[in-house]
């Protein structure tokens, strides 16, 4: 008699499935809760929808704790979907059979378990929305997350959503050239390869925008998958490089130069002049400083209050000499600040109206090398320096980190300052507006 054997781990495969519950991200805030399920000698990934608290997680057993807020819908989605696969494996290789698996019975399973993650559109005869129709959506209704991820009703500003418009016309642009339909399911690991060569080699950008790109899409994947339009996990690997051009920041004789121009033939200058050393003083992003009105400013307390709109921060900002003489010209406290794009065309002009010819070599990266390229500085004034001369100044005059991102709503950094550094607001005021003596 001639005997047959089938090897010890192949029949393993058979009989033997194993799911496990983790959260993928247990150092962060909030973390999406993964399923893996070993199969076959294989394992294989799924989003299962819920993002929690991590300190609502139970790793031990696998469970959402009481103390979850959620704990009833998202426990019972989690006994769900186990139950779903445990059904499937069941029916792939029913008790008692002798089945070897096949590259077509998993993917097959997989692709079983993935459909139980979609949503199920309400009407039959609707076709489902599009990868780019999900995307447009996601413009239309994002609201900023913060830092915990706790949704809140703001809106991103105009160029946030610029940025993602962009980012859909590109997407829209290489599916259109490479002759792909955009799902889901393709956002891995080679689509945004061959999405980041693209950028690089036909559209001509730099690492630090393709770097936007990424972030942005990266930002669209966990939004639809919060809504439960897609369970792929791939994205959350992308990598981006953050390297950035570094933005100039006057130094303080520039400053002076600025503050002290002589722009009385020069009104329109002198305007964007006033407009720009509000921000400098204020260290407010530039669409922040847009948005302050007379109600913000305490006079009694020398200070101005206000909440950012990116980061919705609580900002602190002390009234100083050199912010109480520009704010003299603008007696009831409101203020006509010029788009964005404008402000920059009127910066570089004023910048070259009061000497700013001195050359600076700034680098940038594109396909990971480092370009440098020799600008004069009034070319590089924008918006943006003026929040970066805020803080550099300050530290020039001796004002500590963590006193300074009080006032100009940065988050926190370690824990000392997150939870030992408590000054109360005289404190913060007399420290910055006397550093700020010294101009």
């Amino acid at each position: 008699m001639v005997w047959s054997f089938q090897p010890f781990s192949l029949l393993l495969a058979v009989f033997r499935m194993r799911q496990t519950l983790y959260l993928d991200k247990p150092d962060r805030q909030s973390s999406s809760i993964m399923l893996n399920v070993a199969l076959g000698g294989k394992r294989i990934r799924f989003g299962t929808g819920v993002i929690i608290d991590p300190k609502h997680w139970n790793p031990d057993k696998g469970t959402v704790r009481a103390t979850d807020p959620q704990r009833n819908a998202n426990q019972n989605r989690l006994d769900r979907l186990t139950a779903f696969v445990r059904k499937s494996f069941n029916e792939l290789v029913p008790s008692g059979d002798e089945k070897i698996l096949s590259s077509e019975d998993l993917t097959n399973f997989t692709e079983r378990i993935r459909s139980f993650l979609r949503p199920i559109e309400d009407d039959s005869d609707q076709k489902p929305a599009t990868f780019l129709e999900r995307f447009d959506e996601f413009i239309e209704k994002y609201t900023i997350r913060t830092p915990n991820g706790m949704i809140t009703t703001n809106r991103p500003g105009p160029r946030m959503l610029s940025l993602y418009k962009l980012v859909l016309e590109d997407l829209k642009q290489w599916s259109k050239l490479k002759h792909k339909t955009l799902t889901f399911e393709m956002i891995d690991e080679e689509f945004h390869a061959d999405y980041s060569a693209w950028l690089l080699n036909e559209r001509g950008l730099r690492d630090s925008t393709i770097s936007n790109h990424t972030k942005v899409l990266k930002t669209f994947m966990k939004w639809a998958r919060q809504k439960e339009y897609h369970s792929s996990s791939a994205w959350e690997r992308f990598w981006r490089d953050k390297r950035t051009t570094k933005a100039i920041a006057l130094t303080v004789d520039e400053l002076r130069a600025l503050r002290d121009a002589d722009l009385s033939s020069q009104p329109r200058l002198a305007r964007t002049r006033d407009l720009f050393l509000i921000q400098t003083y204020t260290g407010l992003r530039y669409g922040d400083v847009r948005l302050i009105e007379p109600s913000h400013f305490d006079d009694d307390a020398g200070v101005i209050r206000f909440t950012t709109e990116k980061t919705d921060a609580q900002c602190m900002i002390p009234i100083t000499t050199p912010l109480r003489q520009v704010l003299q010209r603008f007696p009831s406290k409101e203020f006509r600040f010029p788009t964005n794009q404008e402000m920059n065309r009127e910066l570089k002009v004023l910048g070259a109206h009061i000497g700013m010819d001195k050359t600076t070599i700034v680098s940038h990266y594109q396909g990971g090398k480092r370009v440098e390229s020799k600008y004069q500085r009034f070319e590089l004034l924008t918006t943006h320096v003026a929040r970066s001369t805020y803080i550099t100044t300050s530290v020039r005059f001796g004002i500590p980190e963590a006193v300074t991102s009080i006032a100009t709503g940065h988050a926190a950094k370690g824990m000392m300052q997150t939870y030992y550094i408590i000054l109360d607001e005289d404190a913060i005021r007399d420290m910055i507006c006397k550093a700020w003596e010294q101009l």
